[in-house]
Order: structure tokens, then sequence, then C-alpha cells
């Protein structure tokens, strides 16, 4: 077994702000800014030049993807809302159905062919589990074969021939073909098996070099996997509950950690810069152009 190189890089704040459950964060590059939700609160967050602001509503916001020149599209517990821009009332696209009142959208992204997926949580893990939906032409939600309590860890290879997810319940990442054009997909494998591992797999992001970085969950640590499902990096987080990982800034080198509550104090957005020695950088997230 090869060995797992550990990566030391100095985290610092991005914002002097505390939150519950820091998750989703994205380049946006249409704006030039960080944003973020906070998924307890109902919050979406963005930041650029030391300004901050924040948009709230009274229930659970999971995760958004960019839409247009300035609009989003949101997942919240009760359904996937498009808002036309950041001043914009939300306009409900889909409701999510559930008899379980604890379900609500988790974790998700655009994906290269347009299309909006994201996946559920049922918190109970009593009835149904979550699952993962894709929004379709009119406006509706095809039903995904993948499967979790906690559906996480979403995220598409450069090449956007390959779909990747987490359950985290079982730390197990899942790899599926995808069509970066018609967004049809393929059967679910299991691609890395992270029970060797402390914590447990949530959010996730694929940089340049189709590495699939995951952050985990209970477990102070970001770990990256390359293409052919191993482990090859470890990075230290300054958190007990790290929740996703992504890159971004003007040089694609800059990498933001979010993180949750935990037992010293509450959830922040880390930030730090990928050292020289590596030639990995972010690559740029795709719009939602199918709705």
């Amino acid at each position: 077994m090869e060995l797992i190189q550990q990566l030391s890089l100095e985290f610092t704040p991005l914002i002097d702000k505390s939150f519950s459950l820091a998750e989703c964060p994205r380049w946006d590059w249409r704006s030039k800014t960080w944003l973020w939700v906070d998924i307890a609160n109902g919050e979406l967050w963005r930041y650029s030049q030391q300004v901050s602001d924040v948009r709230r509503w009274d229930e659970p916001l999971g995760c958004f993807a960019m839409w247009r020149d300035e609009g989003f599209i949101l997942a919240a517990k009760s359904g996937i809302y498009r808002l036309d821009s950041w001043e914009s009332n939300r306009e409900l696209i889909v409701p999510l159905i559930s008899e379980y009142p604890r379900m609500r959208f988790n974790d998700g992204r655009a994906a290269p062919s347009g299309h909006f997926v994201a996946g559920t949580r049922n918190g109970a893990k009593l009835g149904d589990q979550g699952q993962f939906y894709q929004l379709t032409e009119n406006g509706q939600t095809n039903p995904m074969p993948m499967y979790a309590w906690t559906c996480n860890g979403l995220a598409f290879s450069p090449c956007g021939l390959y779909l990747y997810w987490a359950d985290t319940g079982s730390s197990l990442v899942y790899r599926a073909d995808y069509d970066p054009i018609t967004g049809a997909y393929g059967q679910s494998d299991i691609f890395c098996d992270l029970n060797g591992f402390n914590g447990r797999p949530d959010g996730a992001s694929v940089d340049s070099e189709g590495g699939y970085w995951v952050a985990m969950y209970g477990g102070r640590s970001v770990l990256r996997i390359n293409t052919e499902g191993r482990v090859t990096h470890k990075l230290a987080v300054p958190a007990e509950n790290p929740t996703m990982v992504a890159f971004g800034g003007e040089s694609g080198q800059q990498m933001i950690v979010t993180t949750a509550e935990e037992s010293t104090g509450a959830g922040q957005v880390l930030s730090t810069e990928l050292s020289a020695e590596v030639s990995w950088h972010g690559i740029e997230e795709p719009l939602v152009t199918v709705i």
C-alpha cells in the first residue's frame, strides 16, 4: 500500500462570523464572490473584499447552484426554488413531498449538462432513505437510484463523464457514469471505502486533475482520492466537523472548508491557499441551464 501524503496548510477564518452548520461553499466566478449556506438557519451568504451579505428564509437551506447571469437555484426543506437575483423573492419550482418530517434537501450542485442535482436527508433514519434527484426541463424532479440516510459528497469529474456521491452513514463513496450533454447516468459502484479513516464523508469537490476532495465530518480532516479510488493525501483541518471543501478565487488556488458546530464552539468558514508544491487548482462551477 502506498503511503498517504500529509498536507500541511495554514487555515484562517475567511470571515469573522460563526455558523451553526456552514456548508456548500462555492466560488461565484460571475461576481468574483464566495458563497455558502448555513443550513440550520436557512441562510445564503456571500462575501467579497471584506464585505458580507445574507439572505434568510424560515426553513433549512441545504444547497444551491448558480443560474443565469446573477440568479441561483435553491434546494430547501420544502422544495427547489429559483432566485432570479440576490435581491429577488424566491419562486417555487417543485416541492419536496415526503411523509417524513425530517426529510429535507441536503447536498447538491449544477451538473456539466446544466441540470441541477440534489440529494435529500432523512434525519430520523426511519422510513424512507434520502435520495438524489435531477431537475428536468419541465420543472419536475427525476428520482435517481442513489439512496442514503444522508445523501452527500456530490461532485463531477472535470471531463463531466463521472458523477461522485457519498453515503455519509456507511462511509462509502460511489461513482457513476454520467453524460455531460444529456444528463443520463449509469449504475453507482463503490469508488472508495473510507471506513478506515476518522470521521465520515460529507461534502466534496473535484480538482483540475480529477482528484475528489471530501470533508471528513468528525475527523478533523479533508481527504483527496485519486481517479483510481485511492486516498493519496490527507489535510488536517483545525475544526472537529469539516462539512465541505471548495476551490476558487481569482487563480483557483484558494481552498475553502466550511465547518459545523462542535463541542468547543460554532462552525466557521476557513480559508487557505494551495501550496506551490501541488499542481491542482479548482475548476469552474457550471451554471444551471435546464429548468
